[in-house]
């Protein structure tokens, strides 16, 4: 497995995918499949030997979320 910062192979664009999930299939040498789906063309499948690999793929080629806020993550104020 590649360490970080190591260079990846052309994935068909960073940053181009909405939001990416990960399904399970019967190959037993990749059993695990990350599909990204696209804005403006066909979802895009690339098959992984361990879901560590497959969640890096989707992290690299989907953009973060936005921060939440945390203002009403507190107690209620006491009166």
């Amino acid at each position: 497995m590649s360490g970080i910062g190591d260079d990846f192979p052309q994935e068909g664009g960073h940053m181009s995918s909405m939001f990416g999930r990960i399904v399970r299939t019967s190959d037993p040498r990749r059993p695990y499949t990350a599909i990204l789906t696209h804005d403006q063309c066909a979802e895009t499948q690339s098959s992984f030997a361990t879901m560590r690999e497959a969640e890096d793929f989707i992290r690299r080629n989907t953009p973060r979320p936005r921060p939440r806020s945390t203002f009403w993550d507190r107690e209620a104020p006491e009166d």
